[in-house]
Protein backbone atom coordinates (compact mmCIF):
# COMPACT_ATOMS: atom_id res chain seq x y z
CA UNK A 1 0.00 0.00 0.00
CA UNK A 2 1.29 3.61 -0.61
CA UNK A 3 1.64 5.94 2.02
CA UNK A 4 -0.94 8.47 2.60
CA UNK A 5 1.03 11.03 1.82
CA UNK A 6 1.37 9.84 -1.90
CA UNK A 7 -2.25 9.03 -2.24
CA UNK A 8 -2.83 12.49 -1.33
CA UNK A 9 -0.29 13.95 -3.92
CA UNK A 10 -1.94 11.62 -6.69
CA UNK A 11 -5.37 12.69 -5.87
CA UNK A 12 -4.30 16.05 -6.43
CA UNK A 13 -2.92 15.13 -9.62
CA UNK A 14 -6.20 14.32 -10.49
CA UNK A 15 -8.17 17.03 -9.37
CA UNK A 16 -6.07 19.53 -11.21
CA UNK A 17 -6.47 17.70 -14.53
CA UNK A 18 -9.32 17.76 -14.53
CA UNK A 19 -10.17 20.92 -13.10
CA UNK A 20 -7.97 22.23 -15.90
CA UNK A 21 -7.60 26.20 -15.90
CA UNK A 22 -11.12 26.69 -14.40
CA UNK A 23 -11.12 29.54 -11.72
CA UNK A 24 -13.97 28.99 -9.42
CA UNK A 25 -16.60 31.58 -7.93
CA UNK A 26 -17.02 30.96 -4.02
CA UNK A 27 -20.44 31.30 -4.43
CA UNK A 28 -20.60 27.67 -6.93
CA UNK A 29 -22.42 25.11 -4.72
CA UNK A 30 -19.68 22.38 -5.46
CA UNK A 31 -19.03 20.22 -2.14
CA UNK A 32 -16.21 21.77 -0.40
CA UNK A 33 -15.45 19.11 1.49
CA UNK A 34 -14.12 17.32 -2.36
CA UNK A 35 -12.36 20.78 -3.22
CA UNK A 36 -8.48 21.18 -2.58
CA UNK A 37 -6.41 24.40 -0.93
CA UNK A 38 -4.26 25.80 -3.21
CA UNK A 39 -0.95 26.92 -1.41
CA UNK A 40 -0.14 30.53 -1.34
CA UNK A 41 3.08 31.54 -3.71
CA UNK A 42 6.07 31.84 -2.95
CA UNK A 43 5.35 28.82 -0.83
CA UNK A 44 7.79 29.16 2.42
CA UNK A 45 8.39 26.46 4.81
CA UNK A 46 8.69 26.61 8.11
CA UNK A 47 11.53 25.38 10.57
CA UNK A 48 8.54 23.93 12.14
CA UNK A 49 9.03 21.22 9.53
CA UNK A 50 12.17 19.45 11.66
CA UNK A 51 10.47 19.73 15.22
CA UNK A 52 7.20 17.64 13.73
CA UNK A 53 9.41 14.62 12.17
CA UNK A 54 11.25 14.55 15.28
CA UNK A 55 7.94 14.37 17.92
CA UNK A 56 6.05 11.89 15.86
CA UNK A 57 8.22 9.02 13.39
CA UNK A 58 4.82 8.01 11.66
CA UNK A 59 4.62 9.94 8.44
CA UNK A 60 1.48 8.32 7.84
CA UNK A 61 0.37 10.30 10.73
CA UNK A 62 1.68 13.45 10.39
CA UNK A 63 0.00 13.12 7.15
CA UNK A 64 -3.76 12.32 8.70
CA UNK A 65 -3.22 15.41 11.22
CA UNK A 66 -2.23 17.60 7.99
CA UNK A 67 -4.61 16.62 5.73
CA UNK A 68 -7.34 15.93 8.67
CA UNK A 69 -6.76 19.77 9.56
CA UNK A 70 -7.66 20.67 5.92
CA UNK A 71 -10.90 18.68 5.86
CA UNK A 72 -12.24 20.13 9.00
CA UNK A 73 -11.03 23.43 8.15
CA UNK A 74 -13.10 24.00 4.15
CA UNK A 75 -16.34 24.19 6.68
CA UNK A 76 -15.04 27.28 8.02
CA UNK A 77 -12.65 28.30 5.44
CA UNK A 78 -13.86 27.77 1.41
CA UNK A 79 -11.02 26.23 -0.52
CA UNK A 80 -12.20 28.60 -3.60
CA UNK A 81 -11.38 32.11 -1.95
CA UNK A 82 -8.54 31.16 0.21
CA UNK A 83 -4.65 30.17 -0.05
CA UNK A 84 -2.50 28.60 2.84
CA UNK A 85 0.86 28.98 4.07
CA UNK A 86 2.18 26.68 7.03
CA UNK A 87 3.34 27.77 10.64
CA UNK A 88 3.76 32.19 9.77
CA UNK A 89 3.22 32.22 13.57
CA UNK A 90 4.17 29.33 15.44
CA UNK A 91 8.02 28.56 14.95
CA UNK A 92 9.66 26.54 16.24
CA UNK A 93 11.00 28.50 19.14
CA UNK A 94 7.30 28.95 20.24
CA UNK A 95 6.68 25.48 20.20
CA UNK A 96 9.77 23.68 21.55
CA UNK A 97 9.85 23.05 24.97
CA UNK A 98 13.36 20.78 25.55
CA UNK A 99 15.94 21.78 27.88
CA UNK A 100 13.99 24.15 29.74
CA UNK A 101 12.76 26.60 27.11
CA UNK A 102 9.48 28.42 27.02
CA UNK A 103 7.14 27.02 24.53
CA UNK A 104 3.94 26.42 24.34
CA UNK A 105 4.85 22.23 24.14
CA UNK A 106 6.09 22.27 27.77
CA UNK A 107 4.34 21.96 31.18
CA UNK A 108 3.12 25.01 32.76
CA UNK A 109 5.26 26.13 35.26
CA UNK A 110 6.30 30.18 36.61
CA UNK A 111 8.93 30.09 34.18
CA UNK A 112 6.93 29.04 31.13
CA UNK A 113 3.44 30.56 31.80
CA UNK A 114 2.11 29.48 28.20
CA UNK A 115 3.07 25.66 28.68
CA UNK A 116 -0.02 24.11 27.32
CA UNK A 117 1.05 20.97 29.02
CA UNK A 118 -0.29 20.02 32.94
CA UNK A 119 1.99 21.76 35.81
CA UNK A 120 4.19 18.55 36.54
CA UNK A 121 3.13 19.55 40.37
CA UNK A 122 -0.25 19.39 40.39
CA UNK A 123 -2.80 16.22 40.27
CA UNK A 124 -4.50 15.33 36.85
CA UNK A 125 -7.52 13.34 36.70
CA UNK A 126 -7.30 11.14 33.42
CA UNK A 127 -10.80 9.85 34.70
CA UNK A 128 -9.02 6.74 35.45
CA UNK A 129 -6.96 7.98 38.10
CA UNK A 130 -4.91 10.84 39.47
CA UNK A 131 -1.74 11.65 37.94
CA UNK A 132 1.34 13.71 38.12
CA UNK A 133 3.66 15.05 35.29
CA UNK A 134 1.88 13.76 32.27
CA UNK A 135 2.50 14.83 28.82
CA UNK A 136 -0.74 15.07 26.59
CA UNK A 137 -0.34 17.60 24.15
CA UNK A 138 2.50 15.81 21.87
CA UNK A 139 2.72 18.79 18.52
CA UNK A 140 0.34 21.59 17.37
CA UNK A 141 0.19 22.02 13.61
CA UNK A 142 -0.79 25.13 11.79
CA UNK A 143 -2.40 26.24 8.85
CA UNK A 144 -2.82 30.01 7.80
CA UNK A 145 -5.70 31.05 5.37
CA UNK A 146 -5.26 34.17 3.70
CA UNK A 147 -7.60 35.71 0.87
CA UNK A 148 -5.88 38.58 -1.27
CA UNK A 149 -2.48 38.73 0.92
CA UNK A 150 -4.96 39.49 4.12
CA UNK A 151 -4.74 36.96 6.91
CA UNK A 152 -8.89 35.49 6.79
CA UNK A 153 -8.40 32.45 9.30
CA UNK A 154 -6.14 29.94 11.10
CA UNK A 155 -6.59 26.53 11.66
CA UNK A 156 -4.27 24.68 14.43
CA UNK A 157 -4.37 21.45 15.28
CA UNK A 158 -3.70 20.11 19.04
CA UNK A 159 -1.87 16.38 18.87
CA UNK A 160 -2.78 14.67 22.30
CA UNK A 161 -1.69 11.29 23.39
CA UNK A 162 -4.92 8.91 24.61
CA UNK A 163 -3.13 8.21 28.15
CA UNK A 164 -0.56 8.71 30.32
CA UNK A 165 2.25 6.38 31.80
CA UNK A 166 2.52 6.85 35.74
CA UNK A 167 4.52 5.15 38.08
CA UNK A 168 4.82 2.25 35.24
CA UNK A 169 1.00 2.27 34.58
CA UNK A 170 -0.85 3.34 32.12
CA UNK A 171 -3.82 5.56 32.58
CA UNK A 172 -6.42 5.82 29.78
CA UNK A 173 -7.55 9.61 29.59
CA UNK A 174 -11.53 9.26 29.30
CA UNK A 175 -13.00 11.18 27.12
CA UNK A 176 -14.99 13.32 29.47
CA UNK A 177 -11.70 14.33 30.88
CA UNK A 178 -9.97 15.11 27.49
CA UNK A 179 -12.75 17.26 26.60
CA UNK A 180 -12.51 19.70 29.46
CA UNK A 181 -8.70 19.51 29.24
CA UNK A 182 -8.75 20.43 25.15
CA UNK A 183 -11.30 23.41 26.29
CA UNK A 184 -9.17 24.80 28.59
CA UNK A 185 -6.38 24.32 26.48
CA UNK A 186 -8.07 25.61 22.93
CA UNK A 187 -9.28 28.60 25.12
CA UNK A 188 -6.18 29.21 26.28
CA UNK A 189 -4.47 29.16 22.92
CA UNK A 190 -6.92 30.98 21.21
CA UNK A 191 -6.13 33.62 23.93
CA UNK A 192 -2.08 33.49 23.34
CA UNK A 193 -2.64 33.48 19.34
CA UNK A 194 -4.19 37.13 19.54
CA UNK A 195 -2.10 38.87 22.57
CA UNK A 196 1.20 37.51 20.37
CA UNK A 197 0.45 38.45 17.24
CA UNK A 198 -0.33 41.39 15.95
CA UNK A 199 -1.51 40.58 12.67
CA UNK A 200 -4.23 37.79 14.42
CA UNK A 201 -6.58 40.63 15.02
CA UNK A 202 -10.83 39.50 16.36
CA UNK A 203 -11.33 39.83 13.00
CA UNK A 204 -9.64 37.20 12.39
CA UNK A 205 -11.52 33.09 13.16
CA UNK A 206 -9.63 30.36 14.78
CA UNK A 207 -9.82 26.78 14.37
CA UNK A 208 -8.51 24.41 16.98
CA UNK A 209 -9.16 20.76 16.54
CA UNK A 210 -7.49 17.88 18.47
CA UNK A 211 -6.35 14.56 16.92
CA UNK A 212 -5.99 11.94 19.41
CA UNK A 213 -3.05 9.34 18.35
CA UNK A 214 -4.30 5.57 19.51
CA UNK A 215 -2.01 3.84 21.30
CA UNK A 216 -3.02 0.82 21.16
CA UNK A 217 -0.88 -1.68 19.36
CA UNK A 218 -3.04 -3.93 17.86
CA UNK A 219 -6.04 -1.30 16.58
CA UNK A 220 -5.66 -0.71 12.69
CA UNK A 221 -6.41 3.01 13.53
CA UNK A 222 -3.48 5.40 14.59
CA UNK A 223 -5.96 7.84 15.85
CA UNK A 224 -8.57 10.77 14.63
CA UNK A 225 -10.07 14.11 15.45
CA UNK A 226 -11.76 14.22 18.72
CA UNK A 227 -12.62 17.79 19.22
CA UNK A 228 -13.29 20.82 17.79
CA UNK A 229 -13.23 24.78 19.03
CA UNK A 230 -14.57 27.84 16.59
CA UNK A 231 -13.30 31.20 17.80
CA UNK A 232 -14.87 34.12 15.83
CA UNK A 233 -14.89 37.48 16.78
CA UNK A 234 -16.11 37.41 20.77
CA UNK A 235 -17.91 34.30 20.10
CA UNK A 236 -16.63 30.60 20.08
CA UNK A 237 -18.15 26.79 20.05
CA UNK A 238 -17.06 23.36 20.58
CA UNK A 239 -18.04 20.25 19.91
CA UNK A 240 -16.85 16.63 20.00
CA UNK A 241 -16.13 14.80 16.77
CA UNK A 242 -15.22 10.66 16.38
CA UNK A 243 -12.94 9.48 13.77
CA UNK A 244 -11.01 6.99 12.92
CA UNK A 245 -9.17 5.43 10.23
CA UNK A 246 -9.31 1.50 10.00
CA UNK A 247 -7.29 -1.20 7.18
CA UNK A 248 -9.42 -2.88 4.34
CA UNK A 249 -9.65 -5.83 4.43
CA UNK A 250 -10.13 -5.94 8.22
CA UNK A 251 -12.09 -7.08 11.31
CA UNK A 252 -12.40 -3.14 12.59
CA UNK A 253 -13.68 -1.81 8.74
CA UNK A 254 -16.42 -5.52 9.06
CA UNK A 255 -17.81 -4.50 12.00
CA UNK A 256 -17.88 -0.82 11.24
CA UNK A 257 -19.32 -1.53 8.07
CA UNK A 258 -20.96 -4.76 7.22
CA UNK A 259 -22.10 -3.76 3.93
CA UNK A 260 -19.60 -2.09 2.31
CA UNK A 261 -17.02 -4.60 3.65
CA UNK A 262 -19.25 -6.95 1.44
CA UNK A 263 -19.37 -4.75 -1.66
CA UNK A 264 -15.31 -4.29 -1.53
CA UNK A 265 -15.24 -8.52 -1.50
CA UNK A 266 -17.34 -8.14 -4.38
CA UNK A 267 -15.10 -5.44 -6.34
CA UNK A 268 -11.82 -7.32 -5.08
CA UNK A 269 -13.06 -10.46 -6.86
CA UNK A 270 -13.65 -9.19 -9.85
CA UNK A 271 -9.79 -8.27 -9.85
CA UNK A 272 -8.53 -11.34 -8.54
CA UNK A 273 -8.31 -13.66 -11.61
CA UNK A 274 -8.11 -10.87 -14.65
CA UNK A 275 -4.44 -11.86 -15.11
CA UNK A 276 -2.32 -15.16 -14.62
CA UNK A 277 -0.74 -13.39 -11.65
CA UNK A 278 -3.35 -12.45 -8.82
CA UNK A 279 -4.09 -9.30 -8.11
CA UNK A 280 -4.78 -7.75 -4.65
CA UNK A 281 -6.83 -4.66 -3.41
CA UNK A 282 -5.97 -3.38 -0.49
CA UNK A 283 -6.70 0.11 1.56
CA UNK A 284 -7.90 2.47 3.76
CA UNK A 285 -11.30 3.76 4.86
CA UNK A 286 -11.96 7.15 6.74
CA UNK A 287 -15.28 6.40 9.47
CA UNK A 288 -16.65 9.77 11.28
CA UNK A 289 -19.20 9.03 13.45
CA UNK A 290 -19.02 5.57 12.67
CA UNK A 291 -19.76 6.57 9.09
CA UNK A 292 -17.64 5.77 6.13
CA UNK A 293 -16.69 9.11 4.28
CA UNK A 294 -13.63 7.72 2.58
CA UNK A 295 -12.44 5.06 0.99
CA UNK A 296 -8.69 5.10 -0.44
CA UNK A 297 -7.65 1.87 -2.27
CA UNK A 298 -5.18 0.68 -3.65
CA UNK A 299 -4.27 -2.05 -6.50
CA UNK A 300 -1.82 -4.20 -7.00
CA UNK A 301 -1.11 -5.91 -9.71
CA UNK A 302 1.79 -7.90 -12.17
CA UNK A 303 0.92 -7.16 -15.63
CA UNK A 304 3.33 -7.86 -18.51
CA UNK A 305 2.25 -6.13 -20.95
CA UNK A 306 0.44 -2.50 -22.04
CA UNK A 307 -2.58 -4.49 -22.83
CA UNK A 308 -2.75 -6.67 -19.49
CA UNK A 309 -2.56 -3.32 -17.44
CA UNK A 310 -4.81 -1.65 -19.38
CA UNK A 311 -7.16 -4.47 -18.48
CA UNK A 312 -6.65 -4.14 -15.04
CA UNK A 313 -7.71 -0.54 -15.11
CA UNK A 314 -10.97 -1.20 -17.08
CA UNK A 315 -11.77 -3.67 -14.60
CA UNK A 316 -11.05 -1.34 -11.61
CA UNK A 317 -12.80 1.53 -13.23
CA UNK A 318 -15.85 -0.42 -14.06
CA UNK A 319 -15.94 -2.58 -10.70
CA UNK A 320 -16.64 0.86 -8.87
CA UNK A 321 -20.29 -0.07 -9.50
CA UNK A 322 -20.54 -2.17 -6.58
CA UNK A 323 -19.90 0.46 -3.59
CA UNK A 324 -23.46 1.87 -3.60
CA UNK A 325 -23.15 4.51 -1.15
CA UNK A 326 -23.03 7.76 -2.84
CA UNK A 327 -21.97 10.08 0.04
CA UNK A 328 -18.55 8.55 0.77
CA UNK A 329 -15.24 9.27 -1.68
CA UNK A 330 -13.93 6.55 -3.79
CA UNK A 331 -9.86 6.86 -4.48
CA UNK A 332 -8.91 3.92 -6.44
CA UNK A 333 -4.89 4.02 -7.70
CA UNK A 334 -3.64 1.04 -9.90
CA UNK A 335 -0.01 -0.26 -9.69
CA UNK A 336 1.61 -2.63 -11.45
CA UNK A 337 5.28 -3.71 -10.34
CA UNK A 338 6.00 -0.71 -8.02
CA UNK A 339 4.72 1.74 -10.84
CA UNK A 340 1.43 3.72 -10.34
CA UNK A 341 -0.57 3.51 -13.66
CA UNK A 342 -3.60 4.48 -13.07
CA UNK A 343 -5.75 6.54 -10.37
CA UNK A 344 -9.54 6.82 -10.24
CA UNK A 345 -11.89 8.62 -8.39
CA UNK A 346 -15.44 8.46 -7.86
CA UNK A 347 -16.40 11.96 -5.74
CA UNK A 348 -19.30 11.96 -3.57
CA UNK A 349 -22.86 12.55 -4.80
CA UNK A 350 -21.40 10.88 -8.45
CA UNK A 351 -21.53 7.83 -10.01
CA UNK A 352 -19.33 8.78 -12.69
CA UNK A 353 -15.89 7.35 -12.25
CA UNK A 354 -13.08 10.19 -13.11
CA UNK A 355 -9.49 8.54 -14.20
CA UNK A 356 -6.41 9.58 -14.90
CA UNK A 357 -3.84 7.03 -16.65
CA UNK A 358 0.13 6.94 -17.05
CA UNK A 359 0.93 5.01 -20.05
Amino acid sequence: MMKKIERILLASCLLFSLSGCTVLNPKDSQDRSTMTYQAATPFVSSDTRVKHVSLISDADVRTEVESGLMDLAKEHFPPNSVTYRVHSFLNYDELDATDGSRGLLGTLRDGNPNGLNPNSNEDFDTGNGIVKGGVILVDIYELDFYKDDQLDGIALSLVVNDKIVYNNQDYEITPEKMQAYLEVTSNKLATYMKERFNEITNRVPILIAAYELNSDAMSSSKGGYVYEGYYNGNSSSFKALSQEHVIVPGSSFSELDPNMASEFNAYKADLLHILPDATFVSGEAKFESGKCTKLDLTITSHGKSVGEILAVIQAAKEGMKHFSPIDVQYDVEVINDGRVYALLRRSKGQDSVEEMTWI
